[in-house]
């Protein structure tokens, strides 16, 4: 039934996005045989999407040949199919640089901001970037982040060090949200993490909260499905809510079958009259496991009621 659903939808379907995250390898080898197994089975379907959004932890660890050797790979496989390329770093792209002080050094980020046609943030210092999907609908990545000297460190959606030099504020949210509610059309939100409700949600990242009513989804990664150590009890939780939202949160992750039993990822589809398609997939059996279709309209946030302060209160949360 799910491939029947796929077929139909894809028939149907104006924009088409190979939505992954967390290879998170420290081995080039298993690197490798993660990409095998994941593109091998995309092949399979005929390599249907018209770009890929890729949503973090592309690598592990700070042995920096490694790092260089696994980069190299992935950007040779994922250039081979030709279509654009959106990557937001996570935590793991920071191995080396956290166990580095100084200058940073991300050779997957670095690597995509000097590849043609692909996107990412455009300093290591940013927190988001903004793509879009055919001038239909506004794209808004959202990023771990590290200051050029290294003195502070944001992963995990908290400060891994240097708060006290951190320099955004939660104004620098809320101008984010105005720009992000000033948009002509209706908006996609992605991130390694999920926001305020999702699984390993971010406290930093929910300085955003309330999201206007013009978002439609949050796509994240970063909580590997079937990792029962660090999902714990969410540990096969593939859709949740923005909290006191009626926004729901992708988990893509993740596309490696070493932390949970198989390589998974998302293709989602979007149709001319705005309906939207989830569709999860198991490269290792080359099946789709689950599909999901979102409601078109959804409710926007009682900003009156519940705005950021609120809502972080309501999660007895302090980022500060």
């Amino acid at each position: 039934m799910y491939q029947v659903l796929y077929e139909e939808s894809l028939r149907r379907a104006v924009h088409r996005v190979w939505i992954l995250s967390d290879i998170q390898q420290s081995d080039p080898r298993m690197t490798r045989r993660c990409l095998d197994i994941s593109l091998a089975d995309m092949e399979s379907l005929g390599n249907p999407f018209d770009r890929i959004w890729y949503l973090g932890d592309s690598v592990e660890g700070a042995d920096m040949s490694h790092l260089l050797a696994m980069t190299e790979l992935q950007e040779r496989r994922f250039g081979d199919l030709n279509v654009p390329l959106c990557y937001v770093t996570g935590n793991h792209d920071y191995d080396w640089s956290n166990a580095n002080p100084g200058p940073p050094r991300i050779p997957f980020w670095e690597m995509v901001l000097r590849h043609p046609g692909w996107e990412t943030t455009a300093d290591c210092q940013d927190f988001c970037f903004r793509s879009s999907l055919g001038g239909d609908y506004a794209v808004y990545f959202l990023s771990d982040h590290i200051a050029a000297d290294g003195s502070w460190l944001v992963t995990h959606g908290h400060f891994r060090r240097g708060e006290e030099f951190y320099p955004y504020t939660q104004k620098d949210a809320d101008d984010l949200r105005a720009r992000i509610a000033a948009e002509s059309c209706p908006v996609i939100t992605a991130s390694h993490y999920a926001f305020l409700g999702g699984n390993r949600e971010s406290r930093l990242m929910s300085r955003l909260l309330p999201l206007p009513g013009s978002c439609r989804i949050h796509f994240c990664g970063h909580a590997h499905i079937g990792d029962w150590r660090c999902a714990k009890k969410d540990a096969f939780r593939r859709i949740s809510w923005v909290d006191w939202h009626d926004i729901p949160q992708i988990n893509v992750s993740s596309m490696e079958n070493v932390r949970g039993r198989f390589c998974r990822s998302v293709l989602f589809h979007i149709h001319a009259d705005g309906q939207m398609a989830v569709f999860f997939r198991n490269h290792d059996a080359g099946v789709f496991t689950e599909a999901y279709f979102p409601a078109r309209e959804n409710a926007p946030a009682r900003t009156d009621e519940f705005g950021p302060d609120r809502l972080l209160d309501l999660h007895i949360i302090t980022d500060r």
